[in-house]
C-alpha cells in the first residue's frame, strides 16, 4: 500500500462521507418522492447530482493515485453504469415512475457498489 499525503488522506476521507451522505440523500429520495413530493425534494435530487459529480470527480483522481490496483477502474466503471441508470430519471413522466426507478434499480445498484468502494477505500483512510 503507497504512503499517501495528507491532501490525499484528506481527499479519500472526504469522498468515503460523500458517498454516505449521497447514499442518505437516496434513502430520503426513496421515502418522499410522491406525487405529493414536500417542495425540498427537488433541492434534495439537485445536491445529490452534485454529489455525484464531486464524486465522479475524485475517480480522475483516483484513477491516477491507484493506477497499480486494478480493482479501481471497474468500480469507476460501476459508477458511470448507475449515473446512467439515473438519467432515466429525466425521461419518466411521473414522481410514482420516478420512486420506481430508485427503489428497483437505482438504490440496490449505489449501496452493492459504495459497500465495495469503501472497501476499498477503508484501508487508505483507518487511523
Amino acid at each position: 500500500m503507497s504512503e499517501l499525503t495528507s491532501d490525499q488522506h484528506h481527499m479519500l476521507e472526504q469522498y468515503d462521507q460523500l458517498l454516505n451522505t449521497i447514499s442518505e440523500g437516496l434513502e430520503y429520495l426513496e421515502n418522499n418522492i410522491t406525487e405529493e413530493a414536500p417542495p425540498q425534494t427537488q433541492q434534495v435530487f439537485e445536491d445529490m447530482l452534485l454529489g455525484l459529480e464531486q464524486v465522479s470527480r475524485s475517480h480522475d483522481q483516483m484513477g491516477i493515485l491507484f493506477e497499480e490496483r486494478e480493482e479501481v477502474q471497474p468500480l469507476i466503471v460501476d459508477f458511470h453504469e448507475i449515473v446512467q441508470l439515473l438519467q432515466g430519471w429525466f425521461e419518466l413522466g411521473t414522481n410514482e415512475e420516478k420512486r420506481r426507478l430508485l427503489v428497483e434499480k437505482v438504490v440496490p445498484a449505489y449501496e452493492t457498489w459504495r459497500t465495495q468502494m469503501q472497501a476499498f477505500v477503508k484501508p487508505y483512510i483507518a487511523h
